[in-house]
């Protein structure tokens, strides 16, 4: 009876390192490099626009550089909490003040009028009108989906301080 409830035990644990080895290997499979990341969010607005193959060319560009930065900036999180784990310190993950937040969001409105001005010289105007839209489009899904994970009531989440 010993035997077969350790070997019941040993085939749980077997089991559970292997599930947990498959999800560390999902999560790497699921990290795209920049150049396909560019390559997707350049098709989707191509189809919303229609771009034709130099507009295609010179957004793909745009949004390679876009994914290469964001890229130097994940490796770089990355490496600082691996530092941290190295000297046997857990990483932090502390809220950024009031003052780092508002100078987040400028420069995030700062680096969407950028992108808005160098959008205005590759489309016509009719594009840019689907431009705008579909960035608009975007926006809206990209905050219901963000309202739906933070858990709320009906989906809906609460910000810190108030209502929206």
């Amino acid at each position: 009876m010993k035997k077969i409830l350790t070997f019941a035990v040993a085939a749980m644990i077997a089991t559970v390192s292997m599930a947990q080895m498959q999800g560390k290997g999902q999560r790497r499979q699921r990290e795209i490099n920049p150049e396909e990341m560019a390559m997707m969010q350049t098709k989707r607005l191509s189809e919303a626009v229609e771009l034709d193959s130099i507009q295609f060319q010179a957004v793909f560009l745009m949004n390679y550089a876009d994914a290469l930065t964001m890229q130097d900036s994940i490796n770089a999180r990355r490496e600082r909490a691996e530092k941290m784990r190295a000297e046997g310190k857990k990483p932090e993950r502390k809220r950024p003040t009031e003052e780092q937040m508002n100078a987040m969001i400028e420069l995030r409105k700062q680096r969407e009028e950028v992108r808005n001005e160098q959008m205005k010289k590759i489309l016509n105007a009719e594009q840019y009108e689907k431009y705008l839209e579909f960035r608009k489009a975007e926006r809206e899904k990209m905050r219901h989906s963000r309202d739906g994970r933070r858990g709320g009531r009906n989906g809906q989440g609460a910000r810190r301080g108030g209502t929206r």
